[in-house]
């Protein structure tokens, strides 16, 4: 009787664990692997030439500009979708009836739910130069256009703006049900100790909220490696290869420019490894001790 008790968890998980270990593995592997050879589109020969290709990245100046705009949008879009989310979160639990807060829930919730492809054709047409609604009241002040995707600098925050805008409103909502089930007491002790409204979100709510906020910071950041549709559709990359990620130059590298589907390959398994490491290592670090 026990040893059924002891293996039913197993009967049920294993099978499933056995699909996503397939599923994961199997392309994992066969990346490694073509990463490793020197194979490209359209030709039938192919050879191993083992770690020449990472050897070769680390020389390409094209991939260390793919790596510093990936650090940058990474760094850029999770820390302001989660000052954005705790910001608007607060200020809806502090300022709002729970009418409005159902209302506005509501509406926070819609660009979550569009697609990224159809949000970023909106927006790259709300920031067009001759007839984006964004531009017009520069454009009507001074009788000039404003290009926001001709300079790099401004290019990349215009998209980062499109993604913040999607993700910081709807993560909001979630700062916001999560506020909403914190017990009343350490709040009323606090105001009798004289804190301040701020204080109290500062030093008692926020703090309580520490896991939460940390699992949200990691689904942003998974999000944010997958915004390549977002970029690719509002800039292809450019300026030039002003906001051209580590995923569109593999892209280019493999499909768009010379086919070179095993130096495309590296490239997706240093990135698989960095992130790896990197998460790994930030989840270690804000891991309650």
């Amino acid at each position: 009787m026990r040893s059924h008790t002891t293996r039913l968890p197993a009967v049920f998980i294993g099978p499933g664990l056995l699909v996503l270990a397939v599923l994961a593995l199997v392309p994992t592997v066969f990346a490694i692997a073509i990463s490793l050879q020197d194979r490209e589109l359209g030709q039938a020969d192919t050879g191993w030439v083992w770690f020449s290709n990472y050897v070769q990245l680390f020389s390409d100046r094209r991939f260390l500009n793919s790596v510093r705009v990936s650090l940058v949008w990474e760094v850029l879009t999770v820390s302001a979708t989660m000052a954005l989310a705790v910001l608007m979160g607060t200020l809806m639990h502090r300022c709002t009836t729970p009418r409005w807060r159902q209302v506005l829930s509501m509406l926070f919730i819609v660009p979550v739910l569009l697609p990224r492809v159809s949000a970023a054709f909106v927006w790259k047409f709300a920031f067009h130069p001759l007839f984006g609604l964004v531009t017009w009241p520069y454009k009507a002040i001074t009788g000039e256009p404003l290009d926001l995707f001709a300079d790099p600098v401004l290019a990349l925050l215009t998209v980062a703006f499109v993604d913040v805008w999607q993700w910081g409103l709807f993560f909001a909502v979630i700062v916001l049900k999560l506020l909403e089930t914190l017990p009343p007491q350490p709040f009323e002790a606090a105001r009798l100790d004289h804190a301040t409204t701020w204080e109290v979100y500062a030093y008692v709510a926020l703090p309580m909220l520490k896991a939460p906020l940390i699992s949200l910071t990691f689904v942003k950041m998974v999000e944010s490696l997958r915004a390549f549709d977002l970029i690719y559709v509002m800039t292809r990359g450019g300026p030039g290869i002003s906001t051209e990620t580590l995923d569109m130059y593999a892209f280019s590298q493999g499909f768009i420019e010379s086919g070179r589907i095993s130096y495309a390959s590296s490239m997706a398994v240093l990135m698989m490894v960095a992130s790896t490491v990197a998460f790994t290592y930030i989840w270690k670090w804000t891991k309650p001790s």
